[in-house]
């Protein structure tokens, strides 16, 4: 196929694309002016891949671009495909050999449905791959460039951001933007599904002076993994992660002073503690973006499995089944956090101290359901090796099952690494076969000089 005969394929492709997107608009997806210029953008791909593996098209400076040729005779359909690629954030689409005529039509189903604008890279590959779209990917050179860890911490420090301007907002008696904890909680389910490790490992990086504002990120990652274990829909999924962003929103109606107390609180004092997540809930209800069971799940993230909490509900009242989401991951990030009244427990005992609470403040379904979706040595443990080497768990298995990523951080006579070393449990050792490290058990991080685990996390992602 000659320059020519190129330009003019790919000039074809796009007018297909873009009236089956416009159509769409009007007739439903079933109808052959949506179905036939799918069928015939198929049709005029196929002779492109020839000779290449891939097809590129991206916007470039407000020009629709393939392959490298420039498209400028716009029709009205071309332009109203070119305002969806960039309201919704598509900065390159790849389309692969071997697209089929249902990844076509999924792909402008998506760009019909989705009516957000600036959807986070990895969600909209989470979406595309949840809805069976296999040959066609989206791509971001910049994006791409970061290692998953810089970009998980990218996004963990943008929700961090929005919670800290959340809470301010609601203390200065504004009422805070529910599109920006929506938007925040996107990125970060996008980014769960493209890489859980990367962002359950950001929530073991404690910060004790802005306790309040990691916590409230954490139990949203938390709730994610677990709404992702769980399989949800994505409006359920989405609803779970704001609120555990905003699950303690109601704290900032009461006196800083009773929040930060170090010590017991006085009888009269936990129940004005206990007043929050009532406060929370109408708070919830001034803001946009917010779903009625997400303002649901914050009034009762307290009300225990065994209902025994607080608010106390009546006996007729039916709890939402996704408030139990947030309590779980609220009990993990509490326990593996330091306090100034209590020591910060490891992920094994936390999950311990949990199965104790299990079927009494939390849902044993949902506390085996975390420990599954954490490991059998979360992210954070400390191992002791076969080898006598020390190391901390930066991944669990695909699926659960297999070896753990470990990067060893104390040699064998207990003296740290000048770095941290990546290893892979599943090396043989040439002389026997057999795998050369194993996990023996966890370790007492307070038995070694302190580590950090950005720092770990950091020289092994990538």
């Amino acid at each position: 196929m000659d320059r020519r005969q190129m330009e003019s394929a790919i000039a074809a492709v796009i007018r297909s694309l873009g009236a089956s997107l416009k159509n769409r608009g009007l007739y439903p997806a079933t109808h052959p002016l949506v179905r036939t210029p799918v069928e015939k953008c198929h049709l005029e791909l196929a002779p492109i891949f020839f000779d290449r593996s891939e097809l590129a098209l991206t916007v470039s400076d407000g020009t629709l671009v393939l392959e490298g040729v420039p498209i400028f005779q716009l029709t009205s359909s071309l332009e109203l495909f070119m305002a969806r690629l960039g309201a919704i954030g598509l900065p390159a689409v790849i389309f692969e050999r071997g697209v089929s005529i249902t990844d076509i039509e999924l792909f402008v189903r998506f760009l019909h449905e989705t009516k957000e604008q600036g959807v986070p890279i990895p969600e909209i590959k989470s979406r595309l791959a949840r809805w069976g779209v296999t040959h066609i990917r989206i791509t971001a050179t910049e994006e791409e460039e970061k290692d998953d860890f810089t970009l998980a911490g990218e996004i963990y420090g943008n929700a961090l951001n929005v919670v800290v301007r959340a809470l301010k907002d609601v203390r200065n008696g504004k009422t805070p933007d529910g599109a920006e904890s929506d938007r925040a909680v996107r990125e970060m389910s996008g980014m769960v599904s493209r890489n859980r490790d990367a962002m359950l490992a950001l929530t073991l990086i404690k910060n004790f002076d802005e306790y309040t504002y990691n916590h409230s990120v954490n139990v949203s990652v938390l709730s994610l993994a677990v709404a992702d274990t769980l399989g949800l829909a994505e409006t359920d999924r989405i609803g779970v992660g704001v609120a555990g962003l905003l699950h303690d929103v109601g704290k900032t109606q009461l006196a800083l002073d009773l929040i930060r107390k170090p010590g017991t609180l006085t009888v009269e004092e936990f129940e004005e503690i206990k007043k929050h997540p009532e406060e929370g809930f109408g708070i919830l209800g001034k803001m946009t973006h917010i779903q009625e069971s997400t303002r649901a799940v914050v009034r009762e993230h307290h009300m225990r499995f065994d209902r025994t909490g607080y608010p106390r509900p009546e006996p007729e009242y039916r709890m939402n089944p996704y408030s139990h989401v947030i309590a779980v991951a609220d009990c993990y990030d509490a326990l593996t956090t330091m306090r100034s009244y209590q020591k910060a427990r490891t992920p094994q005992q936390a999950l311990e101290i949990m199965r104790k609470l299990a079927g009494k403040s939390l849902d044993p379904d949902l506390v085996e359901l975390m420990e599954r979706s954490l490991g059998v040595y979360p992210v954070g443990t400390m191992v002791r090796l076969s080898t006598m080497e020390v190391g901390v768990v930066t991944g669990i298995p695909d699926g659960g099952k297999g070896e753990p990523k470990v990067a060893i951080v104390f040699d064998r006579s207990g003296k740290p690494l000048a770095a941290p070393q990546g290893v892979d449990l599943k090396d043989p050792d040439p002389s026997s076969g057999r795998p050369r490290r194993v996990i023996l058990g966890t370790v007492n991080p307070l038995m070694h000089p302190p580590v950090s685990m950005s720092g770990i996390l950091q020289a092994v992602s990538g």
